[in-house]
C-alpha cells in the first residue's frame, strides 16, 4: 500500500501539461526534419538536436520532478515507511517520465531506418535514469538540474571534439564514450577501437551500478528537517 500510494504522490506533476507537450513536439518535429537529412548532410544534425540539446532539456524537465529539498524529502520518507519505497518509486517515475520522449524519437528514428541510432537512442533511457536517481540521492533541487544537464548535455558535447580531434579513441575513453554519448559512438563509429556491443554492455552495467550505488547513498544520507 504504501508503495502504491508514493507512486500516485509521485506521479502528481510528472508532465506539466504546457510545458512536456510543447517541448515533445518540438523535439518530434525537430527529430523529423533532422532525420530527412540525414542522407545528404550526414548525421550531425540529428546527433547535436538530439544528443545535445532537446533530450537533455527533457530529461531535465523529467528528472527535476524527484530532486526534492531536504524538507520535502523529510516528509516523504516519514510517510512512506523510509528510503526503500521513496528511492525506488523515484527511480520508477523518472523511468516512466522519460519513456516517451525516448522511446517516441527511438521509434521514429527505427521506422526511418537508422537502426543503429534508434539503438543508442533506447540506451539513454537506463543512462538518464541511473543519473537522475544518483544525482536526486546527493544534491538538491537547483544544483541537482544543473548537475543532470551537465552530464546529459555538456559532457557529450566534449566526446564529439575528442573524437573528431582524435584520429582514434580505445580504452576507458571509448567506454566512457559509450556512456555518456552513445549517439556520437555511432555516428563516429570508425574512431572508436571498442565494439558497439561491448561498450552498450559496459553501458548498461554501469547504470544498473549507478542505480544501487545511489540508493545506498540515499540510505545513508541525513537530512534536516
Amino acid at each position: 500500500m504504501p508503495t502504491w500510494k508514493a507512486v500516485k504522490w509521485y506521479f502528481r506533476g510528472l508532465f506539466p501539461p504546457v510545458t512536456t507537450a510543447v517541448l515533445f513536439l518540438f523535439m518530434l518535429a525537430a527529430a523529423y526534419s533532422s532525420l530527412g537529412s540525414i542522407k545528404n548532410q550526414g548525421p550531425g544534425q540529428f546527433v547535436t538536436l538530439m544528443e545535445y540539446i532537446f533530450l537533455p532539456v527533457y530529461g531535465v524537465l523529467i528528472a527535476s520532478h524527484i530532486m526534492r529539498d531536504s524538507k520535502t524529502t523529510v516528509f516523504e520518507l516519514s510517510i512512506f515507511n523510509g528510503p526503500r519505497t521513496v528511492y525506488w518509486v523515484r527511480v520508477f517515475i523518472v523511468a516512466l517520465g522519460l519513456a516517451p520522449g525516448i522511446v517516441g524519437i527511438a521509434a521514429m528514428t527505427w521506422l526511418r531506418g537508422y537502426h543503429s541510432f534508434a539503438v543508442s537512442l533506447l540506451l539513454k533511457l537506463p543512462a538518464y535514469t541511473a543519473f537522475a536517481a544518483i544525482i536526486a540521492a546527493v544534491l538538491d533541487s537547483l544544483a541537482g538540474s544543473i548537475t543532470f544537464f551537465i552530464l546529459t548535455s555538456a559532457i557529450p558535447m566534449s566526446f564529439r571534439v575528442l573524437l573528431q580531434s582524435n584520429g582514434s579513441t580505445g580504452g576507458i575513453m571509448a567506454a566512457l564514450s559509450y556512456v555518456f554519448a552513445p549517439m556520437t559512438t555511432v555516428e563516429f563509429r570508425k574512431a572508436i577501437l571498442m565494439p558497439r556491443t561491448t561498450g552498450y554492455v559496459i553501458l548498461i552495467s554501469l547504470s544498473a551500478l549507478l542505480l544501487l550505488l545511489g540508493y545506498a547513498m540515499f540510505e545513508r544520507r541525513e537530512y534536516s528537517p
